[in-house]
């Protein structure tokens, strides 16, 4: 049984941070559209339903961008599944139909990324049979009008009701990102390599550092979806920057990894490696800070620690120099992209 402290942060963490939006839009979409293919007294309104769920995506941004995709893949299925009726009403072999339009439909979803949702849709066109007052046929034609209205449903929620904030949720998972890079390093503190986590963990947090920045770099590149319609033009420019902010962020954790791996060396109890370690943290904090609205990054001791290292015959860790070097760079490259979007 989960103790009732985690599980009350998990749930306050899952509140705060929004992620009961995407739950609620879908099942809010869901209700509607069922709701508008009762109130057009559509039978098997069920089917509004299921394209919805094909359609929906958690923000504007993946409805509008990868969501399309399967909207043309729908229609496409639909549009291949009514073909499909009308030829077996003309008298072609029901399941030689079926078989042959769906397998086509499979084999070009799998080609064509767009096309990934046609077979599903092409099936349920291809499914309908005669219900008391309407024919097979009939029955195909009102299933492509109730996917038309949940796709509608799917969209129209997606755009009203997703968050828009697309920058700023940006910058707060960009930097989490850095305080957990700055967590490892600072683990340095109590000591040389003692300090840092066990190689198995430290791999499983690179994965986890991975996959953060693949979410972010899928933010940034629909950041410019996420705008409300009459902010569009004025949200370009910022998506350029969370794009730029995304590529700078997966530098940093590529320099604070090599430096990482290079403190696993550290002679026990070195203060100059010691100091890396603490400085490097430092820096990837206030980094943080800023990304966050909370001043200008003070990179200060990061700098003075790397020209200590790069200077002939000064320090005793050469090992460190190129990624401190590396990684004060990079942190100045994202402070000036953090200044010019301000």
């Amino acid at each position: 049984m989960m103790p009732m402290a985690p599980a009350l942060q998990r749930i306050g963490g899952f509140w705060r941070e929004g992620r009961w939006r995407a739950g609620a839009q879908l099942a809010a979409a869901v209700a509607l559209a069922w709701g508008v293919a009762v109130a057009m007294r559509l039978p098997e309104s069920f089917w509004a339903v299921m394209s919805v769920l094909i359609v929906m995506r958690p923000s504007a941004g993946a409805t509008l961008d990868a969501g399309w995709e399967r909207v043309r893949g729908t229609a496409a299925g639909a549009l291949c599944g009514l073909a499909g009726v009308y030829l077996q009403h003309l008298g072609a072999p029901v399941l030689a139909t079926t078989l042959a339009t769906v397998t086509l439909l499979a084999f070009a979803g799998a080609a064509l990324p767009g096309l990934r949702s046609a077979p599903v849709a092409a099936l349920i066109i291809l499914s309908a049979s005669a219900i008391p007052g309407h024919s097979p046929l009939q029955v195909a034609l009102l299933r492509m009008v109730q996917i038309g209205v949940g796709v509608g449903v799917a969209l129209a929620v997606s755009v009203i009701a997703s968050e828009y904030r697309a920058g700023p949720r940006f910058d707060a998972g960009c930097a989490a990102l850095l305080r957990g890079m700055a967590r490892r390093l600072a683990a340095l503190d109590s000591g040389g390599a003692a300090g840092l986590p066990a190689e198995s963990e430290s791999e499983r947090a690179n994965a986890a550092a991975r996959a953060a920045l693949a979410r972010l770099a899928v933010l940034a590149g629909s950041a410019d979806l996420e705008a409300r319609w009459w902010r569009r033009g004025a949200a370009v420019p910022a998506a350029q920057s969370c794009r730029s902010k995304a590529r700078l962020a997966a530098r940093i954790f590529q320099d604070a990894a090599m430096l990482e791996r290079m403190l696993r060396r550290a002679p026990s109890g070195d203060p100059a490696w010691q100091d890396t370690a603490r400085a490097a943290a430092a820096a990837l904090a206030a980094m943080a800070d800023a990304l966050e609205g909370q001043g200008t990054p003070d990179l200060a001791k990061l700098a003075q620690v790397a020209r200590r290292h790069e200077a002939p015959g000064t320090s005793p860790a050469l090992l460190l120099a190129a990624p401190a070097c590396l990684l004060l760079e990079d942190l100045q490259r994202m402070q000036r992209c953090v200044a010019a979007a301000a």
